[in-house]
């Protein structure tokens, strides 16, 4: 089945559907469960009843969609444990020397001296400016002052 917009200077294709008004999803990037019922029903109301559909073209139509809502199911879950392994993971970076590169701020190294949680996003606190955790690109641990660096031991 096609989809033909109408356009002044072509007539529509026979069989086809003819879109006309503006489009009430105009730039939407993915489609949910009712736009997919609505094109199954525009599709069920426009086949030819001589020739139907099968059965089995529908059948795989439903299991395509319920993987695909499946998918973004998954990737909403993946990123809220993402943002709570952030969470969990903040206040190690405590009195640790991270080095951040901020876009907006540009790459500066220092001692983490707080760990904020703006709406249970975290960022750590460096020279008394806040940087959004995700910037952080180096960890180690903060050198003690007067304190003699660790003997290395010899590799056996």
């Amino acid at each position: 089945m096609q989809v033909a917009a109408p356009t002044a200077a072509a007539a529509p294709v026979p069989g086809s559907i003819v879109v006309k008004g503006a489009n009430p999803n105009a730039g939407k990037s993915n489609l949910g469960a009712d736009d997919f019922m609505k094109l199954l029903s525009a599709q069920l109301k426009a086949q030819d009843p001589m020739n139907p559909v099968k059965d089995t073209e529908f059948v795989a139509q439903m299991a395509s969609f319920t993987s695909l809502e499946q998918m973004g199911t998954l990737v909403k879950s993946f990123n809220s444990f993402q943002a709570d392994q952030r969470s969990a993971s903040a206040p190690l970076y405590l009195g640790r020397d991270v080095t951040i590169s901020d876009p907006n701020r540009g790459d500066l190294s220092g001692t983490v001296e707080a760990v904020l949680f703006d709406a249970g996003k975290p960022s750590v606190v460096i020279n008394g400016e806040a940087y959004d955790l995700a910037y952080v690109t180096g960890v180690a641990l903060a050198a003690t002052p007067g304190a003699a660096p660790a003997p290395k031991q010899p590799v056996q």
